[in-house]
């Protein structure tokens, strides 16, 4: 089994990985930024692991109780800004693991203040289909 650090176990969904690789214009630089980032949320919600790990984050309004969430990325990736992080953070843990999930659902670059109701949407169901999947539809998940 591998040691884990920080809080949680941080998992990129197949989603958030193409997001990010597109996101990153197929750069193995820029990706890897994006990543570096992403998995500070192992250390979420206060960034424990020093000055490095401090995290700009919020719920997204409306989702509090899915605890579905954004991340707010200042550094600039592939020359854009504004990068949002999506991610569901589960109560519950998987089975062998020693640790709860932060599941990243999805990264793009935010142009406008609101998320648009076909984005929310997908926020959810993808959140639908990981606590089906991994947590037996759980209420708790």
């Amino acid at each position: 089994m591998p040691e884990y650090t920080g809080n949680y176990i941080v998992f990129p969904t197949a989603s958030a990985c193409a997001d990010a690789w597109s996101l990153s214009g197929n750069k193995a630089r820029e990706y890897w930024k994006l990543r570096q980032q992403a998995f500070k949320l192992a250390y979420w919600p206060e960034g424990s692991a020093g000055p490095e790990a401090d995290l700009d984050w919020d719920w997204i309004k409306g989702y509090e109780r899915l605890r579905i969430g954004e991340l707010r990325i200042d550094e600039p990736i592939n020359s854009k800004e504004n990068i949002r992080i999506i991610f569901f953070k589960a109560n519950l843990k998987i089975a062998d693991e020693p640790l709860c999930r932060i599941w990243l659902l999805s990264a793009f670059a935010k142009k406008r203040q609101d998320f648009g109701a076909g984005q929310l949407a997908a926020f959810r169901g993808m959140r639908t289909i990981i606590v089906e999947r991994h947590y037996g539809r759980s209420s708790d998940a």
